[in-house]
């Protein structure tokens, strides 16, 4: 990585595979599906403003501006695999540059229909995100403290975090109060992901856990309701698990994958 590129880190060869992680995550979030599978080549960038990629204070953090900062990196035509604020930013790519997308697999995707909606379920989620949707002051505060002694969280939050790799729970530190705020509020709460799948072209799977509480499976599966009487249908995968499927069901993504690029659509 130079200048203000994102880190990216690629593997394997085979039709183009990008992946996208999610919110407060990096790269490394797809360590496990990576030994779970093989037979493409793929591209796993670290968003902007997360992981090891750098984080400009004045960046906007909205859909756009990912996008921008992702547009060096992405291949000609691709399968894109993405997960929850990922998957939000990948059906945004599908809507608005449909030439760069040759199907979708999205992981637990946030399907909110409203900005209500969307506030109240993040806000149950933990107390940064409650904070930070709230608009409290001490959200900033305690995201700055976090920032501010990062080696030393990084290696707590592996203790904290127990659910999650030792490395995706550090991961979870790396980012600034603008890149998480911004984020959270521009991509995750105010943009509407349905709108952009229902107006892509490219073939997209939902696949998502049954116990998800990060991103409810009634709200795809209202989704795909939605999509069954429109000339867009998408189609829709569920299991039982939560919203790291592809950490803790590395071989159910995997397997997923391996269909999608079975489809031909792959180049």
């Amino acid at each position: 990585m130079s200048g203000d590129s994102l880190f990216v880190t690629s593997w394997g060869r085979g039709p183009e595979v990008v992946l996208l992680h999610g919110l407060g995550a990096s790269s490394r979030y797809w360590e496990s599906l990576a030994a779970a599978s093989s037979g493409f080549r793929a591209t796993a960038p670290d968003l902007l403003g997360f992981g090891r990629s750098p984080s400009p204070p004045d960046a906007s953090y909205d859909i756009d501006c990912h996008l921008a900062a992702l547009a060096p990196h992405l291949p000609e035509r691709a399968v894109v695999v993405a997960h929850s604020t990922g998957a939000i930013l990948a059906a945004a790519l599908a809507a608005r540059q449909p030439e760069r997308v040759a199907s979708l697999l999205l992981l637990g995707l946030p399907a909110f229909p409203d900005e209500a909606t969307a506030r109240r379920s993040i806000g149950s989620l933990g107390l940064l995100a409650r904070l930070t949707v709230d608009g409290r002051p001490s959200a900033r505060r305690l995201c700055e403290a976090m920032c501010r002694f990062q080696p030393l969280a990084a290696a707590i939050a592996p203790l904290v975090v127990r659910d999650l790799p030792a490395s995706i729970a550090s991961d979870g530190t790396r980012h600034t109060w603008a890149s998480y705020s911004r984020t959270l509020l521009r991509v995750v709460v105010e943009h509407r992901a349905s709108t952009d799948l229902l107006d892509a072209l490219a073939p997209a799977t939902l696949l998502h856990g049954r116990q998800d509480r990060t991103a409810p499976v009634r709200m795809v599966e209202d989704l795909a309701d939605r999509s069954a009487g429109s000339r867009r249908r998408l189609r829709l995968e569920t299991v039982d698990g939560g919203h790291h499927l592809a950490v803790r069901q590395p071989e159910v993504v995997g397997a997923a994958l391996t269909r999608e690029l079975a489809t031909g659509v792959a180049p």
